[in-house]
């Protein structure tokens, strides 16, 4: 990620391209360069639930504001893991807000030669829940496993933490707890002879005697996961699960156990001041996330690997006034990358 490479990772046009070719999000700059996918021995059980899970993100409306990251941090006990972990690329928010920068002029590292006013477009980064997963397949405890309704899940308990799974995820979304970040101080070191050693190998493993309200702050809707175990966007299986039993409790004798059309949402949908982020049941016609993917600017991420997720998003489409000066940046994220 960080870094297109002609993959078409985010697709946006002006208008006037836009209106000669409304199908351009189909298309990949150079798309009879990528490879293209060969049969499969890996089979998983039939999808076979009568509602199944999905989710479309809107580039057009995107601003990078983050809440939806903020909002699944609180949803889901994902911890804040601070600056010096941070640096040391030990990331724990299940969303990624990804940003790439576009310009026409040529760029050059090596000489640090950068557009000085390049246009940004923002693209939030979750679990994909992929129906034909890479990570599913190079687990060896079967930790990682698909749900009948669609959803790629996470057995934290079975988890024994070797990271094939993240090693093999092309979206790069899985986290891994390197720390118990939620019982230990985080970033400070102790000395150890010779050695400086981060105090959370040494910090017990238990909240005895941390106050109530630390304790009240998590959802205990949420499995809180401990070191060595891997995690990742569940699509808030706990609201799903949720919806499923007071669906089921109203329904009573019946036999229509369904949840109701766009019943509930996930945290980050939820938050999304833009309303970018639109979660539902793609089995459903009528739902609003069916309708959304049905629309030309519908495309889903990396096509070409066959690894089918369940995540898309729509191309950003910009009506730019070709008097400013930055007109000229407008629409050409889709290019692929040069360098001079």
């Amino acid at each position: 990620h960080f870094s297109i490479e002609g993959r078409g990772l985010v697709r946006e046009a002006t208008l006037e391209r836009y209106r000669a070719d409304n199908d351009f999000a189909k298309k990949l700059p150079s798309e009879e360069d990528l490879p293209h996918h060969l049969p499969t021995i890996y089979t998983h059980p039939p999808l076979d639930a009568p509602q199944q899970w999905g989710m479309s993100v809107d580039l057009n409306v995107c601003t990078g504001c983050s809440a939806c990251v903020i909002a699944c941090q609180s949803e889901n006990n994902i911890p804040v893991v601070g600056k010096l972990q941070v640096s040391h690329g030990r990331t724990m928010h299940w969303i990624r807000i990804d940003r790439y920068y576009a310009s026409k002029k040529p760029f050059n590292q090596d000489r640090g030669d950068w557009p000085e006013d390049p246009e940004i477009v923002h693209e939030p980064m979750m679990c994909q829940h992929c129906e034909n997963a890479p990570c599913e397949t190079v687990c060896p405890v079967n930790a990682t496993i698909h749900s009948e309704d669609g959803l790629n899940v996470m057995a934290y308990n079975r988890c024994i933490g070797t990271r094939y799974c993240s090693n093999n995820c092309p979206f790069k979304v899985r986290r891994f707890n390197y720390f118990d970040y939620t019982q230990r101080p985080v970033g400070k070191k102790k000395i150890a002879g010779a050695l400086s050693i981060y105090e959370e190998y040494f910090a017990p493993l238990t909240t005895k005697g941390a106050p109530d309200i630390v304790k009240l702050q998590k959802n205990p809707n949420v499995t809180v996961r401990m070191r060595g175990v891997m995690e990742k966007c569940t699509f808030c299986v706990q609201r799903i699960e949720e919806a499923k039993i007071a669906a089921h409790v109203h329904a009573g004798g019946s036999a229509d156990t369904l949840i109701p059309r766009d019943s509930f949402t996930t945290a980050c949908a939820q938050a999304c001041p833009t309303e970018a982020i639109v979660f539902g049941d793609i089995k459903d016609p009528e739902s609003r996330v069916s309708k959304i993917k049905k629309q030309d600017r519908n495309y889903r991420l990396l096509e070409y690997l066959n690894v089918n997720t369940r995540t898309s998003y729509l191309a950003r489409i910009r009506n730019p006034n070709p008097k400013m000066p930055d007109a000229e940046n407008v629409g050409v994220a889709s290019i692929e990358e040069k360098s001079g």
